[in-house]
């Protein structure tokens, strides 16, 4: 039985827990307030064979079954997976929860780099928006080569997550970029190339 790692629902404890084998990122945390910090950082993620990297946002939906449902911001590249009891699931590489040390990354599959993207959307399609009442995620896949670059700036306020930009470009001649999110606990605006598709 294979499934996703990607974080929904009830799923985001094993998604940002021990299991999956991702820790903190080593992007330094700035002051920029009492309670608040500000991270930025630049990565080269593997991809794995099936050459196609995921993008996924959510907002933060009330408690099913008495399990909380905190907003999301996950970039999978199918570079790792783990096996327990049976069941495979991919892990995602770099995540954002809106819970305490919400910010996590897969240092086994994306090492930092000192050059930076652009956190803007051009060259993108029109945006898709999401918020409670209106979709609650955006997913997108896009191909990729063997590598992308994912560059994630992060506020956070009394450790939790508040506001994130993330931008993940291709490693092909043109350096394309694929995928640019806004994300705050309660809304999630999604750019993509004409090359992805968006999942439901």
């Amino acid at each position: 039985m294979r499934r996703r790692g990607i974080w929904i629902a009830g799923a985001l404890a094993a998604a940002l827990g021990a299991a999956i084998g991702v820790h903190a990122s080593s992007a330094a945390p700035g002051r920029v307030g009492v309670g608040a910090a500000t991270a930025n950082g630049t990565y080269s993620c593997l991809v794995g064979q099936q050459r196609t990297v995921n993008v996924y946002g959510s907002v933060t939906l009330p408690p099913q079954d008495g399990k909380k449902q905190p907003g999301l911001l996950v970039v999978t590249t199918g570079a790792k997976t783990t096996t327990k009891n049976g069941v495979t699931t991919t892990v995602s590489q770099v995540g954002v929860g809106a819970k305490k040390n919400g910010l996590k990354i897969d240092k086994s599959s994306c090492s930092r780099v000192k050059h930076q993207i652009p956190l803007k959307p051009k060259g993108l399609g029109s945006p898709t928006t999401a918020t409670q009442n209106l979709f609650g995620h955006i997913s997108v896949n896009c191909a990729t080569r063997s590598h992308v670059v994912v560059r994630l700036l992060l506020k956070t306020k009394a450790g939790i997550p508040t506001h994130a930009l993330l931008a993940v470009r291709n490693t092909d001649a043109k350096k394309r970029l694929l995928a640019f999110y806004e994300w705050t606990p309660g809304k999630v605006t999604a750019y993509s190339a004409a090359s992805c598709s968006q999942l439901q």
